[in-house]
C-alpha cells in the first residue's frame, strides 16, 4: 500500500475571511497558499488547488477553472450574475478493473488519459459477493488509480467500475438559456468575477471563485414562476438555470439552492416591505441567499 501523504496547514484569517484547503490530491498547484483572495477577480495563473474554499463572514466561495472547449462564445453569467455555472459531467466506465482487499489502488486496462485528470473525483465499483465501493480518487496514472481508502474486498475484471471528475475540476457557465441534458446538470456555484487581474473580461482557462453560500445577486426567473405572492424558495433546474418555486409545486426533482432575500419583494403584494416573491421582475431585486455549500 502506498504511504499516506499528510500536509498540515494553519488557517490565516484576515478581516473575517480565511482559506480552507481541500484534501490533498495530485496534479494541483497552490498547496500551502493561505493568502486571502479577491473572489471578484479571475486569473490566468492557478494560485490555489481547485476545490479550495474561501469563507468570509456568512459568504463562501469555491475555487475552480473555466471549462476550455464548451460555451466559449458567450458567458451569460458575466452580466450581473445572470445564469449559474454547471459542471461538465465527464464520466467514464473502466474496463477490466482489479483490486485487492486492504490495498488502495485499482488497476484498469482503460486509458485514463492525462494523469490526475480525475483526481478529487469519485470511483464506484461493484461485483457479486463483494462490498460496493464508493471512494475518492487521490491520484492516477494511465491505468492505476490511487484511492483515499483501502478496498473492502477483492475485485476482478468482471467488476463494474465507473469514474467521475471532481465537481470543481472544470466548470462552464450555463448562461441565460441552455438546453437540458447538454452536460449542464449540476450547479456548484454562482459566478461573480467578471474581470481578471488586468481589468480584462474573464475568459476560458481562467481560474475563478464561485459563490456557494450567503447573499448573492442572480437572476431567479421569478416573473412567471410567482403566483399570488410569498414564493421564496429558489431551485436549480436541470439546465442550470435558477427559478423561484411555485406556491403549490413542491418540485422534489429539483435541488434547492437558496431563498430570495427577505424584504426585496414585489411592493404590490402585501405591505411594504413584504417577503420576496418574484411576481414583478421590474420591482424585485434578485438577491438570493445561497445554501449550495457552506
Amino acid at each position: 500500500m502506498s504511504p499516506r501523504i499528510g500536509i498540515d496547514y494553519d488557517i490565516a484569517m484576515h478581516d473575517g475571511g480565511g482559506i480552507y484547503l481541500p484534501p490533498w490530491i495530485a496534479g494541483e498547484k497552490g498547496w500551502g497558499n493561505l493568502a486571502v483572495p479577491d473572489p471578484y477577480v479571475s486569473a490566468s495563473v492557478q494560485s490555489y488547488p481547485r476545490g479550495t474554499m474561501f469563507r468570509k463572514g456568512e459568504r463562501s466561495w469555491v475555487y475552480t477553472k473555466l471549462f476550455t472547449n464548451t460555451r466559449t462564445d458567450d458567458y451569460g453569467a458575466l452580466t450581473g450574475g445572470l445564469g449559474l455555472f454547471s459542471v461538465a459531467q465527464d464520466a467514464a466506465a473502466l474496463s477490466n478493473p482489479t483490486g485487492t482487499k486492504g490495498e488502495n489502488t485499482v488497476t484498469v486496462t482503460s486509458s485514463l488519459g492525462t494523469a490526475n485528470l480525475y483526481a478529487g473525483g469519485i470511483l464506484t465499483m461493484y461485483e457479486a459477493g463483494q462490498p460496493i465501493v464508493s471512494m475518492g480518487i487521490v491520484s492516477h496514472t494511465d491505468t492505476v488509480i490511487t484511492l483515499d481508502g483501502n478496498l473492502p474486498g477483492n475485485y476482478t475484471t468482471s467488476a463494474t467500475c465507473n469514474i467521475v471528475k471532481s465537481l470543481y475540476h472544470d466548470v462552464v457557465i450555463a448562461g441565460p438559456s441552455v438546453s437540458a441534458g447538454s452536460a449542464f446538470d449540476y450547479c456548484p456555484g454562482i459566478h461573480n468575477a467578471p474581470i481578471d487581474e488586468s481589468g480584462n473580461r474573464t475568459t476560458i482557462n481562467d481560474f475563478v471563485w464561485l459563490q456557494c453560500h450567503g447573499p448573492c445577486f442572480t437572476w431567479a426567473s421569478g416573473s412567471y414562476e410567482g403566483s399570488v405572492g410569498g414564493e421564496r424558495t429558489v431551485v436549480m433546474m436541470g439546465d442550470g438555470a435558477s427559478q423561484i418555486i411555485v406556491g403549490n409545486n413542491v418540485r422534489h426533482n429539483h435541488q434547492i439552492i437558496g431563498w430570495l432575500y427577505p424584504g426585496t419583494g414585489d411592493v404590490t403584494v402585501g405591505n411594504n416591505p413584504d417577503p420576496a416573491d418574484g411576481t414583478d421582475v421590474s420591482l424585485m431585486n434578485h438577491i438570493v441567499y445561497l445554501t449550495i455549500r457552506r
